[in-house]
């Protein structure tokens, strides 16, 4: 009677698991159902065959015995010693012919004490280029001529009527630059953080330099604007420069003009706890604020 156990997730699949490790169908066999299985369990079953026993296992092959044929090994081992012997004999023999052509270096022993006769003299360290620093002289502007200055009025005042724009123009030159104030109830002619003024100043600029040997500078202002942005831009560094002292962290400022991160430099150039520098490239350069290491 041959017996087997055969589990399954379900109590079919068990049966037929065991069906098929028998070689078997339904109908030769006997089932017992040991667990009908659950949520977290398998299901279990004893399948039995009636009236067939087991087959005996075979009995294993007997192990053949390898026989060594001692006689015919010794002579080889004792040949290979008396080899080994003698090639150490044959390196003894060596050595001393080897350490006699060393000594035989006449040459080399001169240069060994040329050497050591020589006196000790410093090594000569090559001397340090040291960059040239270029000293960048202060532009000179050329004197406003009234020609100039009428020159650059009818622009501004033709610019604007085509931007639309109803504004009273004022000149005047001041400590040799060209100041153009603009005064009008629109804020279109200044723009975001003075964008449009900066973009009248820079045409107007462009307008009356076109000599590549003389350089005349302009001053675009609209209602002050010039002086209240200082005022802010002062106050800004101020209170970033408290708060990198603070926080002992680098504080990064939004982007702004070469004239803008001017006047962020030469506020905070007398607070010695902070570093100032400029990062980026235009349009998006920026101030960062550096909190000096203690």
């Amino acid at each position: 009677m041959i017996s087997i156990e055969s589990t399954g997730r379900k109590l079919k699949d068990a049966i037929d698991n065991g069906l098929a490790q028998l070689g078997k169908t339904l109908t030769e066999v006997e089932v017992e159902v040991l667990d009908n299985g659950g949520l977290f369990r398998k299901a279990k079953v004893r399948i039995t065959v009636p009236g067939e026993e087991p087959a005996p296992a075979p009995a294993p092959a007997p192990a053949k015995k390898v026989e060594r044929d001692i006689t015919s090994e010794k002579p080889r081992q004792e040949f290979k010693r008396e080899e080994r012997h003698e090639e150490r004999r044959e390196e003894k023999h060596e050595r001393p012919e080897k350490k006699e052509e060393r000594r035989e270096r006449p040459v080399r022993e001169q240069r060994v004490e040329e050497r050591k006769e020589r006196p000790h003299q410093p090594r000569k360290e090559a001397p340090v280029q040291q960059k040239e620093e270029v000293v960048r002289e202060p532009r000179h502007y050329e004197p406003i001529t009234p020609e100039l200055v009428k020159k650059a009025e009818d622009f501004v005042t033709e610019l604007i009527a085509k931007m639309n724009i109803e504004a009273n123009i004022d000149t005047s030159v001041e400590d040799g630059e060209l100041h153009i104030n603009l005064k009008t109830e629109s804020s279109a002619a200044i723009g975001y953080h003075g964008e449009v003024l900066d973009a009248i100043e820079y045409m107007t600029s462009y307008v009356i330099n076109h000599e590549p040997d003389k350089f005349y500078h302009v001053v675009v202002n609209c209602n002050n604007y010039r002086e209240k942005r200082k005022e802010s831009l002062v106050a800004l560094a101020n209170k970033m420069a408290a708060k990198c002292i603070k926080v002992r962290h680098k504080i990064v400022l939004e982007p702004m003009n070469s004239n803008e991160r001017k006047i962020i430099h030469s506020a905070l150039a007398d607070n010695d706890q902070i570093i100032t520098r400029s990062e980026g490239h235009d349009p998006n350069r920026h101030v960062v604020i550096l909190c000096k290491k203690r």
